[in-house]
């Protein structure tokens, strides 16, 4: 069934226009933040899909004035976890211009992001070749435990969960095209699979090279899927949130796409998921089963959650957010040697040192 459009405001087919796209489903007390944040960086339009949400977010969406508002009743898994409705937008998006795939509880940061509009960017982007951001999602949390993360809409998400975990580790996944890099660490490995924090980065590879194979039809049909190993994974920490819109680049996972040419500069978006409705959603999602894998994920969410009632994620090595320099400091985030000053320059006569046009090489 395709997607129905609910508003009539017109489409412009700027190119220069920075468009974001989202699938949502019972958002509405995330929805007003997460739109300022985006708006701050320079996001100009916002086209949204609403999957059958029943607390008012769909009235809130078509209030916006920059907000295109579409409707589906159908299954999210079956659609790839909402990819084939993100991908249906960027028919309405203009060749040439930038696009942001991002999460109602996802906020995006870039290298210097509080002075650097985004239009600025994506400018810089473009001069170096550039058709996607790799980036890092860096889960955020409390400091205290996670049922007493109250959060009230309009409230900046960072008010309630300003704390990161420090130990995060990029790795590249060898003959992939399509996720070609792997980020391993934060507090979902560390709380929720305990038990594979020692295999290592290869290890973790391996399993989940070891998932995809048991879950393709042919290791359906060989019978790889009744077996145990690699079955629990921690979801993974990749996505792609800055996209160049071109005839055959799109998303074909929440975490891959077909291939481009990546930027070198890396992004991250901070990931609001451990408010106090934490596991009431993922008993909601484990509930529903429209995830990845069944669902398994939610399913272990709720196990510990209810095993630990006062489940926190804050410890000796977690960090406070302060800043994009801080992620910088930290290698959350890369921006090669001279970047702020080569987007300082005019697009049309940026002059880029050699690492600049390298790519992210690391």
């Amino acid at each position: 069934m395709p997607l129905t459009r609910l508003d009539r405001k017109p489409i412009s087919p700027a190119r220069s226009a920075v468009s974001a796209l989202m699938v949502v489903r019972n958002e509405a007390i995330r929805l007003p933040h997460v739109f300022d944040h985006h708006r701050g960086l320079g996001i100009d339009r916002f086209f949204v899909v609403d999957n059958g949400s029943t607390d008012g977010s769909r009235d809130w969406l078509l209030a916006q004035p920059d907000c295109h508002v579409f409707a589906t009743g159908d299954s999210f898994r079956e659609a790839g976890c909402g990819m084939a409705w993100i991908n249906a937008l960027l028919a309405f998006l203009t060749v040439g211009s930038w696009c942001l795939f991002v999460d109602a509880d996802e906020l995006l940061v870039y290298p210097f992001c509080e002075t650097l509009r985004l239009s600025r960017f994506c400018a810089f982007l473009d001069a170096t070749g550039s058709e996607g951001v790799e980036t890092l999602m860096l889960d955020m949390y409390s400091r205290g435990p996670v049922h007493r993360a109250h959060y009230a809409a309009g409230l900046p998400f960072l008010a309630v969960c300003p704390h990161f975990d420090r130990a995060y580790a990029r790795s590249r996944r060898l003959g992939s095209r399509t996720a070609p890099v792997e980020y391993v660490g934060g507090p979902r490995l560390r709380v929720f699979y305990p038990e594979l924090r020692e295999v290592g980065r290869a290890g973790l590879l391996a399993r989940r090279a070891w998932r995809m194979a048991r879950l393709h039809p042919l290791g359906e049909r060989l019978g790889l899927s009744r077996l145990p190993w690699g079955r629990a994974l921690p979801p993974e920490l990749r996505k792609v949130a800055l996209l160049k819109v071109r005839p055959g680049l799109h998303w074909t996972g929440n975490h891959a796409t077909t291939p481009f040419r990546p930027a070198p500069v890396t992004a991250a978006l901070l990931h609001f998921k451990f408010f106090s409705d934490f596991h009431a959603r993922a008993m909601v999602e484990a509930q529903r089963g429209q995830h990845w894998d069944g669902a398994a994920e939610y399913a272990r969410y709720c196990a510990i959650a209810e095993a630990q009632p006062d489940l926190s994620f804050f410890y000796e090595d977690s960090e406070t957010y302060r800043s994009s320099t801080q992620l910088l400091a930290l290698g959350h985030l890369y921006a090669p040697p001279g970047f702020p000053e080569a987007v300082a320059a005019e697009p049309a006569s940026l002059s880029l040192p050699s690492a600049l046009s390298r790519g992210a090489a690391r």
